[in-house]
């Protein structure tokens, strides 16, 4: 089975395998030997050298989203990751969430001017926390949440407007 993916701006192959009796995974051309697997409805307990990987996870809209270790990975179909290669770069008014979970705080206003990378609001999910960013300099037109609500994968953050640049604004 071959499986591509895009976990964050990287685009992954994988492979799954059974070879000479053994579970492999193939990941960008590199081969773990997996000795155990078990699933569960909200985690796969996988053993790999002896040593046991708890990855929770959970999915929504074909998108996959694990966490294990501190570390948190949203898992994007191949053909969709293309497509929106194919957009990078472009302005988007709406920030959605990439993962299901809860505000913790918001941390700009109706109003505020953000610049390219800064911080919007943070989420908790799984007990892990996210800095949800602005991937442009940005106005912001609207805040569609607050501290506290749950939200799920792809539900609108905040509404933004391209900001006016510098010569515009004097």
């Amino acid at each position: 089975m071959e499986l591509r993916f895009r976990a964050g701006t990287r685009n992954v192959a994988m492979t799954v395998a059974a070879r000479d009796g053994k579970n492999i995974v193939s990941i960008d051309g590199r081969d773990v030997v997996v000795d155990d697997v078990r699933i569960d409805e909200r985690s796969v307990t996988l053993s790999i050298a002896g040593r046991r990987h708890r990855v929770l996870f959970a999915s929504e809209r074909g998108h996959v989203f694990a966490a294990e270790g501190g570390h948190a990975w949203e898992f994007v179909p191949g053909e969709e990751a293309a497509s929106e290669q194919a957009g990078a770069g472009a302005f988007e008014p709406l920030v959605s969430s990439p993962m299901p979970g809860k505000v913790l705080q918001v941390l700009v206003a109706a109003g505020d001017i953000v610049e390219a990378d800064g911080a919007l609001l943070l989420l908790e999910a799984m007990k892990m926390e996210m800095t949800v960013r602005a991937t442009h300099r940005c106005c912001v037109a609207s805040i569609r949440v607050e501290a506290g609500a749950m939200v799920g994968p792809g539900d609108t953050l905040v509404e933004l407007e391209e900001a006016p640049t510098d010569e515009a604004a004097s």
